[in-house]
């Protein structure tokens, strides 16, 4: 078979047929509308709007809900096996004694409470309650900062549900005993595990509660 280079300059408007290779020193620019079954190597894509299947890509947004875009991400990204190189969690400094969190939201996991005068409260919303959610674990901490007192993170709601805490060492008394500090950090973590498999309703999660702490 005889391979033949062809120069196209401008603009072509219509349609056109390629069967082969098609190869540019300059980079395509515009929009490329069709499929394209094997794409080996693309030194620069500015967009594709939809692709099948993309070996290596950078700043992907579509369905299943995938949306990569330099470090502020939001979405869902499913993957067999996760590795990663580096890791930073976002987190949120609350003032006061209630920790909202939301989870669907790209807030992070992670609530700093700063000045609490009382017992705290963690309150997670956006928890998602569809099927694909089934079988999935939650995990949420409360980093708190006493300055004079100790104040410990009492309550957990997942949508709304109050949950009751199991606390490592059977109760809470248990959990803090020896640990908490009255001047310096204290970390209680949580995760919710999802016993019954489906993500209907935030009932069907149990809270395991156990708490890190003394950190000054």
């Amino acid at each position: 078979m005889t391979q033949t280079k062809a120069q196209l300059v401008g603009n072509i408007v219509g349609n056109v047929t390629i069967s082969g290779i098609t190869t540019s020193t300059g980079g395509f620019v515009g929009n490329l509308t069709g499929t394209a079954t094997t794409a080996t190597t693309a030194s620069t894509a500015g967009y594709a709007t939809t692709a099948g299947i993309a070996t290596v890509a950078q700043g992907l947004s579509g369905s299943p809900s995938i949306s990569v875009s330099g470090i502020n991400n939001s979405g869902i990204v499913t993957s067999s096996d996760f590795r990663l190189a580096s890791i930073a969690e976002k987190t949120s400094i609350v003032s006061g004694n209630t920790a909202n969190l939301v989870y669907n939201t790209g807030g992070g996991n992670i609530a700093i409470c700063t000045n609490p005068s009382g017992d705290i409260t963690l309150n997670i919303t956006g928890i998602p309650i569809t099927s694909n959610f089934d079988n999935n674990s939650l995990a949420f901490s409360v980093i708190v900062q006493n300055t004079g007192t100790a104040r410990t993170c009492t309550s957990v709601t997942l949508n709304g549900y109050t949950s009751t805490i199991k606390w490592f060492g059977g109760s809470l008394s248990e959990a803090i005993s020896g640990v908490t500090t009255s001047n310096g950090y204290d970390i209680y973590n949580f995760v919710g595990i999802n016993t019954v498999g489906s993500a209907s309703t935030a009932a069907n999660y149990v809270v395991l509660g156990n708490v890190n702490g003394g950190y000054r």
